[in-house]
């Protein structure tokens, strides 16, 4: 059943071709969004299971400035970080977000340093997502030039990786 999923979901175009069909929820939209208009934003995350939560996620991260770095997690900072390893690996959850968002520059994470692509880059501004576990004062202290925001959530009982991870292990 899985491997049904999996490949629905690789071979499927993307969740959401444009902007017009992106969820958003008024609601839902980052209650301290900036001011002005940046030239670049970076954002970062696992994305696997890639979902229209996430989706929401870089649509409205891409709407603060004219060009968007996404980051990927590396497959050894998920474990470290969540205790799990991710149902795809590091390269896989990049194809899939560089097809879902072909005008940004997706790019892995860095093997040591969680800061690299922030100071290799130089974005005007970090998006992160509601639930993100970042550490925001350290990046405030070493960037204190770059302003950071987070966006709300879209359907965030619906669309969650552990919510659809738990709904794959039923299904199996």
């Amino acid at each position: 059943m899985f491997s049904d999923i999996l490949f629905v979901y690789l071979t499927s175009p993307p969740l959401m071709s444009s902007a017009e069909q992106t969820p958003t929820d008024a609601k839902n939209r980052s209650k301290n969004s900036p001011k002005k208009h940046f030239s670049h934003v970076m954002c970062f995350g696992t994305f696997d299971i890639f979902h229209p939560g996430h989706e929401y996620y870089l649509t409205e991260a891409s709407r603060f400035a004219d060009h968007m770095t996404i980051v990927i997690a590396r497959d050894h900072r998920v474990f470290s970080g969540k205790w799990r390893d991710p149902v795809h690996t590091e390269l896989l959850r990049r194809d899939i977000v560089e097809r879902s968002f072909p005008d940004a520059s997706v790019i892995l994470g860095n093997e040591s340093d969680i800061f690299a692509p922030i100071r290799d880059l130089h974005p005007d501004l970090l998006v992160f997502g509601y639930d993100q576990k970042v550490p925001e004062s350290k990046i405030r202290e070493i960037f204190p030039h770059i302003e950071i925001v987070r966006v709300g959530g879209y359907e965030v009982d619906k669309y969650k990786s552990s919510i659809l991870r738990n709904e794959i292990k039923i299904q199996n």
